[in-house]
């Protein structure tokens, strides 16, 4: 329907043209309804309506119905007559327009000759008769109108004049006071549909989207941060919807963060507790024992030592590795960035621990590498990185030998380098969470001498600090595969 076509038409609309239309029409309706009140008025005023036939007051009134028949056969009498017409002309008038103070007459040189009655009228018929030509005369309630017609004069008199205008008005007054009523209605039901089109085209296009925004607020407020507002409107409040939305997600994403920093705390203090603990249980354990003397030979003496030492490099490392990842996460720990071939520092850096890690049991090998790929990062950090993944593979092998692969691969905005091995991998549930501080797979990883648990979380927080990504996934032969992507140089700053 035509109706909601233009409701249509309306929801297009923004609120500021909204409000400004409004303005205009609040303007211009009132001017519009005043001049209709005021042409009415005049019409009334002046006379000029009249509801019954359309016809003026003069039309109506019976003293000028008179007269135009007067005036007909007073033109057929001009020429000549016969005086037996005449009569019965002017008996039939009388019978017609005659009325107990009104009736016509015809005179000849100042005298009555018929009807031989008088007409009345006294100074005003004189008057009257003493002109020549067509008058009308009116005194007081008196009212004369005199017609030449040939040799005679006809003369209408009506000693109660006023009763015409005064029944006339009071004939149209009923008419003038229905138009006045209609005008009125007219007016009211013209404001009435104003207001009822104004509110529904501003007031509420505001106070609905003002509900939405107010009880999705409420949501928010009552702990729902997963509410959306689902608006369709295309005005204003299209945008702070859309603000609202993107606010409740980055609110519901700061909470999740919270919570899982919480989380994360709390597996803190619980792995640096365990693994702590467990280096320290063993040393004390030595310790006695040499105070108890049952480090009785010098060569049990010396094992008891080299034990001791052991497990305090273990300590050492560990909090070495959690100042490490302390300093990465605050974003403390200095970068020493530079531009650098990718594939030759992977190259320099392989070829320098390989005969490290095949005493270990890994043997690691470059599969494929791609060369003058330029990158910015920083030497020192980039090492520690592969190594934390190389010794993470070192210590959860699951048989005497394991393979590392590694391969090194450009795309057109980054740089990808793949760390594959053939050990017993990582179930997909896992993968995500190996880069959290102190996640071990496994209750058979909880032994502190097969890792802190914060080797591969330090790898992520400096792959985030060169502004690049690492991702863990099952490798093609069964084992995992850790994924380091970089972003080429192009000039700027990587820091």
């Amino acid at each position: 329907m035509w109706y909601n076509e233009v409701e249509n038409e309306v929801d297009r609309l923004t609120i500021k043209r909204r409000l400004f239309i409004s303005n205009i029409l609040m303007i211009i309706i009132p001017i519009l309804l005043s001049l209709t009140v005021a042409l009415g008025v005049g019409l009334i005023i002046l006379g000029a309506a009249n509801f019954d036939d359309g016809r003026s007051l003069k039309d109506d009134n019976s003293y000028f119905k008179a007269i135009r028949d007067m005036d007909t056969f007073g033109e057929q009498w001009a020429g000549g007559g016969d005086p037996s017409q005449m009569t019965a002309d002017v008996d039939a008038f009388n019978a017609r327009h005659g009325t107990g103070s009104a009736s016509l007459a015809v005179f000849c040189d100042m005298e009555q000759v018929y009807p031989l009655d008088s007409a009345g009228g006294g100074e005003v018929l004189d008057y009257a008769l003493s002109k020549e030509g067509t008058h009308q005369f009116i005194m007081d309630n008196t009212g004369v109108y005199r017609k030449e017609a040939g040799e005679y004069t006809i003369v209408y008199v009506d000693n109660d004049f006023y009763r015409y205008d005064l029944g006339a008005f009071s004939n149209n007054r009923n008419s003038y006071i229905n138009y006045g009523s209609l005008s009125f209605l007219l007016v009211v039901a013209i404001i009435l549909l104003t207001n009822r089109f104004l509110t529904r085209f501003v007031f509420k296009s505001i106070i609905t989207p003002l509900d939405t925004l107010v009880y999705g607020v409420h949501q928010i407020r009552d702990g729902n941060l997963e509410y959306r507002i689902a608006y369709t409107g295309r005005d204003e409040f299209a945008g702070v919807c859309a603000d609202f939305n993107e606010m409740a997600q980055r609110l519901l994403d700061s909470v999740n963060a919270r919570q899982k920093d919480e989380a994360n705390r709390r597996e803190l203090i619980a792995g640096i507790s365990h693994d702590l603990r467990t280096p320290l249980t063993s040393i004390k354990a030595y310790v006695e024992g040499i105070e108890k003397g049952v480090a009785s030979t010098p060569e049990l003496n010396k094992r008891y030592v080299d034990t001791i030492k052991r497990r305090t490099e273990d300590l050492e490392h560990i909090v070495n590795q959690l100042f490490l990842f302390s300093k990465l996460d605050i974003g403390e720990f200095p970068m020493r960035l530079e531009r650098v071939d990718m594939g030759k520092e992977l190259d320099r850096l392989i070829a320098s621990v390989t005969e490290e890690y095949e005493k270990k049991g890994l043997f690691v090998t470059i599969a494929e590498n791609e060369r003058d790929v330029p990158v910015q990062i920083d030497r020192v950090q980039f090492r520690s990185a592969v190594v934390n993944i190389l010794e993470n593979s070192v210590k959860y092998k699951d048989k005497e030998s394991c393979d590392m692969q590694i391969t090194c691969r450009a795309s057109d905005q980054a740089v990808t380098i793949a760390l594959s091995d053939n050990g017993p991998g990582v179930p997909r549930e896992a993968q995500e969470k190996l880069f959290d501080v102190f996640y071990r797979t496994d209750p058979s990883r909880t032994n502190s001498s097969k890792g802190s648990g914060l080797g591969l979380a330090i790898t992520a927080k400096i792959m985030e600090r060169l502004g690049g990504s690492i991702r863990a996934e099952n490798a093609v032969n069964g084992g995992l595969a850790i994924i380091m992507t970089f972003p080429k140089y192009t000039g700027g700053d990587q820091n």
